[in-house]
């Protein structure tokens, strides 16, 4: 449940690498150090996913991007995706100053559109979100039948996801609604006072929305600009503030009752200094042993859980610049 939670409230948390503030924002999911193997990753990539692109980005590097998004709808994409499995847990917002020649599509040229692309995008982004709405009307089973036939993969992946984080389904988020998922449903229908069908309503869905959403009232979640570390990422200003600078940490600690720290990490640097810091992290208190654990080149990644506390870590490498983040949450 606590692995869940965390997963829902990083979904906001997205590091920036950088205090940018751009119109235009992409996902930066691989960069190769040759064309051959990066035009090869984009086509891999293309073959599930909508707005791949491929860049060179200067020193012999090409990138594989999802967009061009609004920064928003780059977070949600990062979120989705990652929490997916679909693309790796160090892609990361970029910026398109960090983006050279397009070699993917081939003969695309899509950074001359961008003016458009992201009016539209901007448009998309302003569109009505659906809300839970209690003059919805109810449906009858078939009804509700023919609802869920509607649903995209993604919308049923979501739905799995939420029944998880509800605490009834504890399976595999792979959009597939079989015995497990059914199971979950009517669970979660007999504990909300429902007929217990299998089949979630409109306004059901709608109502799991609302809970799965009301997890994050009163964390006042706000976007944070340090310009010292060099960060700005989406923080729980409800609950904690800035309090000092230790490089390289800026501490963010407790301001109630509710004991979560975050910690900013930020140092110039190289691969020898990321390695070393992830080595020292591992221990810290903050940091318990159990949980999974991910060096890569440039980048790693640290989960730790006991009985008080779970934490999260994510450090990446890039242009000399080490930065991260730890968040800290009661277990």
């Amino acid at each position: 449940m606590v692995r869940v939670f965390l997963t829902l409230l990083f979904s906001l948390f997205v590091v920036t690498r950088a205090a940018f503030a751009q119109d235009v924002a992409w996902v930066q999911v691989e960069a190769q150090p040759s064309l051959e193997m990066a035009t090869e990753r984009a086509r891999f990539y293309s073959r599930d996913l909508k707005d791949v692109n491929g860049f060179s980005l200067g020193g012999g590097w090409y990138g594989v991007v999802l967009g061009p998004y609004s920064q928003q709808d780059a977070e949600t994409a990062l979120r989705v995706y990652r929490s997916e499995g679909v693309i790796p847990a160090d892609a990361y917002i970029a910026t398109t100053g960090e983006l050279g020649r397009q070699f993917w599509p081939a003969g695309a040229d899509t950074l001359s559109q961008l003016p458009q692309a992201l009016e539209q995008d901007q448009a998309a982004s302003a569109a009505p979100q659906i809300q839970a709405d209690p003059e919805i009307p109810e449906e009858t089973p078939r009804q509700a039948r023919q609802s869920e036939a509607r649903l995209d993969r993604d919308e049923r992946k979501q739905l799995q996801m939420m029944l998880q984080w509800a605490g009834y389904y504890n399976s595999a988020i792979d959009g597939a609604f079989g015995r497990g998922t059914r199971g979950s449903m009517s669970a979660w229908q007999s504990d909300n006072g429902f007929e217990a069908t299998g089949v979630l309503t409109t306004r059901q869905r709608a109502l799991l929305r609302d809970q799965f959403n009301a997890v994050l009232k009163g964390l006042d979640l706000k976007t944070v600009t340090d310009t010292a570390a060099g960060i700005e990422m989406k923080l729980p200003t409800g609950v904690v503030a800035f309090d000092r600078y230790e490089s390289p940490f800026a501490h963010y600690p407790a301001t109630g009752d509710l004991p979560a720290r975050v910690l900013l990490i930020s140092q110039a640097g190289d691969q020898a200094m990321l390695h070393g810091l992830y080595d020292i992290m591992q221990t810290l208190e903050i940091v318990p042993l159990d949980g999974p654990r991910e060096r890569k080149k440039n980048s790693f990644l640290l989960v730790g859980e006991n009985n008080k506390i779970v934490s999260h870590t994510e450090v990446s490498l890039k242009n000399g610049e080490i930065k991260g983040f730890t968040l800290i949450w009661p277990a």
